[in-house]
């Protein structure tokens, strides 16, 4: 196992926060903790280019890197047996899937208005429609960021392949993603995997982090979180990361 929490960096700290006795009724635990924001993550050994690494959301980062303490705790990849899946769940999903499918609107949004600005009332004006497209792509991608590993850094199906191939995991690869019932689809999935024999292992990774103000405002916005703090951006949505790997006892 392996456990990744603002307050728990492993699983003696985890299960320390178990067995404690529960605070008072409304005192809550303290301060809010910083987040996994300091946790470093050596993207060379696990293979990745840092051209790549720039544009990967940061829990896909952090799933990479709890798949390692899990497998350390299990006596490394080299004991596993033949087959072994890997499942990864990202909860409410990537900041950098919002912000790309944004673009890729407003990209749509752009065109159109350089169309409209090229056949309405304004092509009299001597402003160029184009002139106008390309400023606000420019725009966006200054505001949603753009590189050419985008696609990579976006989805979360890469994320289960990238931890197959970082230990040489020989199984099936699966990303899954179902807000707060992430964990239990993961487990279902890789526990019925290994009753049916379709699998020797299972190596399960779910996991959230709170990277930025899209997946908050659309909660929001949809009432299925508090509403908007004073920013807009709704509330915090908490944050942590857990693995564990599952065999067959025969």
């Amino acid at each position: 196992m392996s456990a990744l929490y603002p307050r728990a960096r492993g699983l003696e700290e985890l299960w320390r926060l178990l067995v404690a006795p529960a605070p008072p009724s409304g005192t809550g635990a303290g301060p809010a903790p910083a987040g996994l924001g300091d946790i470093e993550v050596d993207v060379a050994r696990f293979g990745i280019p840092p051209a790549q690494a720039a544009s990967m959301a940061r829990l896909q980062l952090l799933m990479v890197e709890a798949a390692r303490q899990c497998l350390d705790d299990a006596a490394g990849p080299g004991g596993l047996p033949g087959r072994t899946d890997v499942v990864v769940g990202t909860c409410l999903g990537l900041d950098r899937q919002y912000a790309n499918a944004l673009r890729v609107d407003g990209a749509r949004y752009a065109r159109d208005l350089a169309e409209t600005l090229a056949e309405g009332p304004w092509r009299h004006t001597g402003t160029d429609p184009r002139d106008a497209e390309r400023e606000l792509n420019d725009v966006l991608a200054r505001r949603l960021g753009a590189s050419p590993h985008d696609r990579v850094g976006e989805m979360a199906s890469t994320i289960p392949a990238r931890i197959a191939s970082a230990f040489k995991l020989r199984g099936r690869t699966l990303a899954v993603e179902s807000a707060d019932a992430t964990s239990y689809w993961a487990l279902t999935h890789a526990v019925d995997s290994l009753r049916a024999g379709l699998t020797d292992a299972a190596l399960v990774v779910v996991g959230q982090r709170d990277e930025g103000r899209f997946a908050r405002r659309a909660l929001a916005a949809k009432g299925i979180a508090a509403g908007p703090d004073e920013a807009g951006d709704g509330p915090a949505l908490a944050e942590g990361l857990g693995a564990l790997l599952l065999k067959r006892r025969s």
